[in-house]
């Protein structure tokens, strides 16, 4: 059963961790004041935020908060839908024990302040299904898995059958039709410390086609990778098996 959730501009987020000791929103949140907004534009924008955010902050959002910023293990999401891929998703979720939060923000790609930040509390185990039923909306491809290799994507091909496509032109055909949707689900141990990339993470791709369905990429190294259908079931069953050994081997230090 989920817990208490709260609904707060990025701004009012923003000071309730500025107040715990963090300079930062965790990634991929963001937030950032308008260009053309004035010194004191901002001071009374900032002090209504404030004041939203000193209505509803009491144990139970500060609990959340501490597990957002200190967790045991931590997921986020980033990706962008839409016909252009111009609105995006962007989720930070963080683990302790028995215990999950989770931050999601919808927006536009381009917005500087980032939209509204939904903070929610969840037992552990369910914190997986969660995350994937914050996620764009999309069925599962038709396609069966395949195996590909990064180099092939821009092979050049010098000749062509007249009927029939060669493994590589059939890949080409494959990823590089037009999307409507693209990201990336990362699990990671611990909490991030600044806004630098880690290789400590495991992490896969959401590829999504109109008229054909969403597709998981999985990278097994810097040149091969598998793709296979990915409906909500199968990126939830994948982002538990990382969640899981993740926390494992935190356990085990």
């Amino acid at each position: 059963m989920s817990g208490p959730r709260w609904r707060l501009d990025g701004l009012a987020v923003t000071i309730a961790l500025e107040a715990n000791g963090r300079d930062r929103l965790p990634y991929p949140l963001r937030y950032k004041p308008e260009i053309r907004e004035t010194a004191q534009e901002f001071a009374a924008r900032r002090a209504r935020s404030a004041q939203r955010l000193q209505r509803v902050y009491d144990e139970s959002f500060h609990r959340a908060l501490e597990i957002l910023l200190e967790p045991r293990t931590r997921v986020e999401v980033h990706g962008f839908h839409g016909p252009e891929q111009k609105q995006s998703v962007g989720i930070h979720a963080g683990i302790v024990g028995s215990e999950a939060v989770v931050a999601v923000q919808f927006s536009e790609r381009d917005r500087r302040d980032g939209g509204d930040i939904e903070l929610s509390c969840h037992p552990a185990h369910q914190v997986a299904a969660e995350i994937v039923a914050l996620l764009p909306r999309c069925a599962g491809g038709t396609h069966p898995r395949f195996e590909g290799r990064r180099g092939d994507l821009e092979a050049p091909v010098y000749s062509r059958h007249p009927t029939q496509l060669s493994d590589t032109e059939r890949l080409q055909k494959f990823l590089k039709r037009h999307r409507c949707g693209t990201g990336e689900i990362a699990v990671y141990p611990g909490f991030e410390i600044d806004a630098r990339p880690t290789t400590d993470g495991s992490a896969f791709l959401w590829l999504d086609y109109p008229g054909d369905g969403r597709y998981l990429m999985q990278h097994h190294d810097a040149e091969n990778f598998t793709v296979i259908p990915g409906p909500p079931d199968e990126i939830t069953r994948r982002l538990q098996t990382r969640i899981t050994t993740v926390s494992g081997r935190l356990s085990h230090r």
